[in-house]
C-alpha cells in the first residue's frame, strides 16, 4: 500500500497531510488548494473575502463559494453549541493585541468597531445563489480554528473524490480524514501534552472523521507584559479565564469538532465532559495543572486500544 507523506506550512500553522494510494495530481493540488483559502478566509489578508465583508458593514459583498459555505458552517456551530462557539468577537482580540499574523509581522488584521451586543452571527445574511454576502453595522467576523477544520474537511472530501484512496489533512491540529487508513489500527493520531510541547499523553485511533484541539497554550501574545490566548468566552465578552489548557474533540467532522473543542474549553474542568457527553462525543481534556481526563468511552478503551503506536507507524499530530 503506497503512503505519501507531505508537511508544508499554511493558515499559520504546520500542515501535515498522509495520502493512501493518492492519485497522480493529488500531491500537487494541495497546497494550491489551502493557499487559496487562505487568500479568501484569512483577516490578515487585505483583499480576503473576510476581510472585504468585515470593512463593508451594510453592504452587499461579493465572496466565493467556499466562503459562503464557511459562513453557514460558523452559523451552524453557534447554534450546535448554543453559542459557546462566537465568531463576532474579533474587536476582543484586537483589544488584546492579537492584530498582527504569528507568521508575518507585516500582515496586519482589518480593524473593526466594538460589536453590536444585539447582533448575533444569525444577522449575517448570506445569498448562495448571487455568491454574496452582507453583515450589518456592528457585526465582524473571524473564522478562526474553525476554518482550518473545515478547511481540512474540505481538502479531505476533495481528495477522495478524485479517486485517492485515503487521506488524512492536519492543520495545526485541527484534523479530518477520510478513506482507508494506512494500516488496520485506522488513523493513529497523537494528543499531544500542552504543557510540554514535542511530548504526547496518549493516542487515540478513528476510523474517520474529525479530531481538533482547543488550547490557551497556543496562539499566545504579550500586550502590556501579560501573556494572552485567543479563546474567548461569550458569556463575559472578554477572554476566558478557563482552567483547561486544552481539549481535544473527536466528530464526525473537522469544523465541528473545533467548534465543541471551543465550547468544552470554555466550559471549564466541571463541566467540559459534561458538554462531550451531552453531544455524544468522545475527548480529552488537560487542566492547568496538567492533570488529564477523558470521556468515559475513551477511559475504558485507551489503555488497550489507543497506546500501542508500533515506532514505525505513520502518525498525525
Amino acid at each position: 500500500m503506497a503512503v505519501t507523506e507531505i508537511r508544508l506550512r499554511a493558515m499559520a500553522s504546520d500542515v501535515l497531510v498522509l495520502l493512501v494510494e493518492p492519485t497522480p495530481d493529488a500531491v500537487a493540488s494541495i497546497a494550491d488548494r489551502l493557499a487559496t483559502l487562505e487568500q479568501r478566509w484569512s483577516r490578515f489578508v487585505d483583499t480576503s473575502d473576510i476581510s472585504r465583508l468585515n470593512r463593508c458593514g451594510g453592504a452587499w459583498t461579493e465572496v466565493g463559494t467556499d466562503t459562503t459555505r464557511l459562513l453557514r458552517v460558523m452559523q451552524a456551530a453557534h447554534e450546535i453549541t448554543a453559542g459557546a462557539y462566537d465568531p463576532t468577537f474579533l474587536h476582543l482580540l484586537l483589544t488584546a493585541g492579537y492584530s498582527t499574523s504569528i507568521d508575518d509581522a507585516d500582515r496586519i488584521s482589518v480593524v473593526v468597531d466594538r460589536r453590536d451586543a444585539s447582533l448575533s452571527i444569525h444577522d449575517l445574511q448570506i445569498d448562495s445563489v448571487r455568491h454574496r454576502v452582507r453583515a450589518p453595522a456592528g457585526l465582524s467576523v473571524d473564522p478562526g480554528g474553525i476554518g482550518k477544520g473545515f478547511a481540512a474537511d474540505l481538502v479531505v472530501t476533495e481528495l477522495i473524490g478524485r479517486g485517492t484512496a485515503g487521506a488524512l489533512v492536519s492543520i495545526g491540529g485541527d484534523i479530518a480524514a477520510a478513506g482507508t487508513p494506512p494500516s488496520g489500527d485506522g488513523w493513529i493520531v497523537h494528543v499531544d501534552d500542552p504543557h510540554d510541547p514535542g511530548t504526547h499523553l496518549t493516542s487515540l485511533s478513528v476510523s474517520g472523521g474529525g479530531i481538533a484541539t482547543s488550547s490557551t497554550r497556543s496562539r499566545r501574545w504579550t500586550t502590556g507584559g501579560q501573556e494572552r490566548h485567543h479563546v474567548i468566552d461569550p458569556i463575559t465578552g472578554d477572554l476566558s479565564d478557563t482552567d483547561l489548557a486544552a481539549v481535544t474533540v473527536i466528530a464526525p467532522s473537522g469544523w465541528l469538532a473545533e467548534a465543541h473543542a471551543t465550547a468544552a474549553i470554555v466550559a471549564g474542568s466541571s463541566g467540559a465532559i459534561d458538554h462531550l457527553e451531552r453531544h455524544h462525543l468522545s475527548g480529552v481534556v488537560v487542566d492547568a495543572a496538567g492533570a488529564w481526563t477523558t470521556t468515559p468511552d475513551l477511559a475504558d478503551d485507551l489503555a488497550a486500544a489507543c497506546t500501542d503506536v508500533r515506532p514505525d507507524e505513520r502518525v498525525a499530530s
